[in-house]
């Protein structure tokens, strides 16, 4: 066994790494570490005065501004005013934003960051998540007996192009850092017993508080099959059912603990628009995404297909999606450390069938029909981290124990022969090869010249001290072509260009909104949007349109039947425009609209108190808005609408009331309503409807229907009336009893721990 490096040296190294993709942006004054500078594709930002030059179009990166930017912005400003940030009240009229996951409001660091501001504190959290990332794979090889090759683990998959094409995106990297932490937290199960289950409890919980549930679920693969290995290794020793045991407690727990986020997001999947049942055309679409055979190059050669950084990718899909490449050298290390039995027979394992799922394979299709939820995700290729992470792992090994460097460079020479042979003749007929013949050029240059270092280096040191620095020579070798990728990384941004202000903004109302008119989106060029969806929200502007990856289906269907067609672009089915400018968007309280000539004012709505009319069932709702969005009788349905209008009635139409909005924040409102007639008629509020909503009316709990499909509608008596809703979802308040147990669990544990090891 090598000598083990110290916890010190690993995390000193995975600093020093860490700082790579940074550098650029540093030296050139940008700071913050996300890709504000596409916001100037768009206008207003793009006639602003010194507006910066926006990098090439990236259609996959911008949601780190739209989507990541703005949740991070919510949740810092929804802890600071005590919101809690569980409703976003800036989109959609209003959508849930800690059911959405990727906002990931109960995330410690995140919890941490709030102390930040939103441009220092992505920037943090890119870096930290990365430093972690390294640390984990470093500490759990380092567990695994490894000296040199911990350092090669650790800096091929913290840099790693699938790791470092997706750190804009920021629940990826969060995720995606606690991978190594799993298999760190297993071992020291297996070694230290129950002690170490509220450790391990906390890293599973963690990562699946880390907000991307997709790369969680590739993060509990890989540690069930990290833990099935481990209980194999273990069965000669005995204790096999302890070890086992204590594994399923420690992921009972660690769901405990993120149930307060976890909950709200699978209550959210039951009313997503994204909710569909496989199919075979759904499955056909799905693996159009897949990893095309004519790009295993990019093992290779990752710029071979161009590179997205300088505008010029040509390849299929997106770059991000694609990304499979740890560098020629560390490939080679990998197969240099693939031997038929122990880690190096299960890390192939596990890598090969990433790499078949992310193809496409059959296997693919298994998991496509019948893991609940799966055909609701994304490409099949983002399990390509999995396949990273095992090449890294195999390039530890590799570097450590180089015995096996003849098959390995045979196996390399082979493959990378398979590999262009696939390439030409994979590659869609007329497609020119001249492009893919530069980019593989302009990658093997380099790949020669830090060859060339390394092998100089060795020749000259070899003599005098050779196998001792062999092994630092073959980790620079595996690692310099990863840190001079990600020192090339391009999203960054100056403190100035972070959603700077903006002249001639309309100033609103309590409760009132605006819109923006968009009708194109684009995945290869800066679309001709205005303030996209989502942008407003940094102004505190709240939006009829949005984007989410979840979002409430009734609400995007309202928005379509306002539109009188499909909201989203064809290009992206999570983002809802407002297409049309319609007199109706008054009823949604909009007082201002961006045209393309500029802002519009909106005169408001007819204020008015109005009387329900209970339809069969949801779809007789729809079908009686379609002739008129706002009708002068609420469409309502169910038996809860049944039993409201036994208990107060169906109410009729009041034209001459009073609404006066008086308080409007993240998870609650507050109204003030005068009824002139003599009995009880019912308040349309604009609002989208959700499970959790409750209401009180002059202080006394009131009903909160779904109404005119997405809305919501609340009996008012004759009178003057205050109402007040406050957000309360029902599947929070279990996350967080569940949450306090696994707190009162982890304590017992470790209590009764202290107390062992005292006696």
């Amino acid at each position: 066994m090598q000598r083990a490096p110290s916890v010190w040296s690993l995390a000193l190294v995975a600093a020093a790494l860490a700082c790579a993709p940074f550098m650029r942006g540093l030296l050139q004054g940008e700071p913050v570490f996300a890709p504000l500078k596409l916001l100037y594709h768009f206008e207003p930002w793009r006639s602003l005065p010194n507006a910066p030059q926006p990098p090439p179009w990236d259609v996959l990166v911008w949601d780190g501004v739209a989507q990541f930017y703005v949740w991070r912005d919510l949740v810092h400003r929804g802890w600071l005013g005590a919101d809690g940030g569980w409703w976003n009240p800036y989109a959609l009229c209003g959508t849930p934003l800690l059911a959405n996951s990727q906002s990931a409001p109960y995330y410690l660091p995140h919890i941490l960051a709030m102390l930040l501001p939103t441009w220092l504190g992505v920037s943090a959290l890119a870096y930290f998540h990365l430093f972690w990332a390294g640390l984990g794979m470093g500490l759990w090889l380092r567990q695994r007996g490894l000296g040199i090759g911990a350092f090669v683990g650790m800096g091929l998959w913290m840099l790693s192009l699938f790791f470092v094409s997706w750190l804009p995106l920021s629940s990826v990297p969060a995720t995606l850092s606690w991978f190594g932490w799993l298999l760190w937290g297993l071992e020291q199960v297996r070694t230290r017993g129950v002690r170490m289950l509220p450790g391990f409890a906390l890293i599973w919980g963690l990562m699946l508080l880390a907000g991307h549930l997709q790369f969680a679920f590739y993060g509990a693969l890989l540690s069930l099959l990290y833990a099935l290995w481990l209980g194999y290794e273990t069965r000669a020793d005995g204790g096999l059912l302890r070890y086992g045991l204590t594994v399923g407690a420690g992921y009972l727990l660690g769901g405990m603990l993120a149930a307060a986020q976890v909950l709200p997001a699978l209550d959210l999947a039951g009313y997503s628009h994204r909710q569909a049942v496989a199919s075979e055309a759904g499955y056909a679409a799905y693996v159009r995404t897949a990893l095309p055979l004519f790009h295993l190059i990019t093992a290779y050669f990752p710029t071979a297909f161009g590179d997205p950084r300088t505008g010029d990718y040509w390849g299929a899909v997106h770059y991000a999606e694609l990304a499979l490449s740890v560098g020629a050298f560390g490939w080679l290390f990998a197969l240099m450390g693939v031997r038929r039995r122990g880690q190096g027979a299960f890390w192939l394992g596990v890598g090969l069938i990433a790499l078949l799922i992310a193809l496409g394979a059959p296997l693919t299709r298994l998991l496509y029909f019948y893991v609940p939820g799966f055909s609701a995700t994304g490409s099949p290729a983002r399990i390509l981290c999995l396949w990273a992470f095992s090449v890294a792992a195999l390039a530890a090994h590799g570097v450590a124990d180089p015995r096996g460097w003849r098959m390995g460079l045979g196996a390399w020479l082979a493959i990378l022969a398979a590999c262009l042979l696939l390439t030409l003749t994979t590659l869609p007929a007329g497609v020119s090869r001249a492009p893919l013949w530069a980019g593989i050029g302009a990658s093997a240059f380099l790949l020669a010249a830090i060859g060339l270092a390394v092998g100089l280096a060795w020749v000259g040191l070899q003599r005098t001290r050779g196998d001792q620095v062999r092994p630092a020579l073959f980790a620079i070798l595996a690692v310099a072509p990863m840190v001079v990728y990600a020192l090339g990384y391009p999203w960054t941004a100056p403190r100035a260009a972070a959603f700077p202000p903006l002249p001639d903004l309309p100033a609103l109302g309590v409760g009132e909104r605006v819109a923006a008119l968009n009708t194109r989106w684009s995945l290869y060029e800066p679309p001709s949007a205005r303030m996209p969806p989502n942008t407003a929200a940094m102004y505190r502007l709240p939006d009829v349109g949005g984007y989410d990856s979840l979002l409430p289906r009734h609400a995007k269907r309202f928005l379509d039947l306002l539109n009188g067609q499909d909201s989203a672009p064809p290009e992206n089915g999570n983002m809802q425009f407002v297409k049309q400018l319609r007199p109706e968007l008054a009823y949604l309280r909009v007082r201002a609209v961006l045209t393309p000539e500029g802002w519009i004012s909106l005169p408001p709505a007819p204020v008015r108190l109005q009387p329900l009319e209970v339809l069969p069932d949801e779809e007789a709702v729809w079908t009686r808005l379609q002739a008129n969005p706002f009708p002068d009788a609420i469409p309502v349905w169910g038996a809860a609408a049944q039993q409201a209008v036994q208990e107060y009635g169906a109410g009729a139409l009041v034209p001459n009331a009073t609404v006066v909005w008086e308080a409007y924040r993240a998870d609650s409102l507050r109204l003030r309503v005068v009824n002139p007639a003599s009995k009880t008629a019912w308040l349309l509020i604009t609002d989208t409807w959700y499970p959790g909503w409750q209401a009180t009316v002059n202080g006394k709990p009131a009903p909160v229907l779904q109404a005119n499909g997405a809305f919501r509608t609340v009996p008012i008596p004759s009178g003057e009336a205050i109402v007040e809703m406050r957000f309360q979802p029902r599947s929070v308040q279990t996350g967080m009893s569940l949450c306090m147990l696994f707190a009162a669990v982890a304590l017992l544990v470790w209590g009764w721990s202290l107390l062992r090891r005292s006696e």
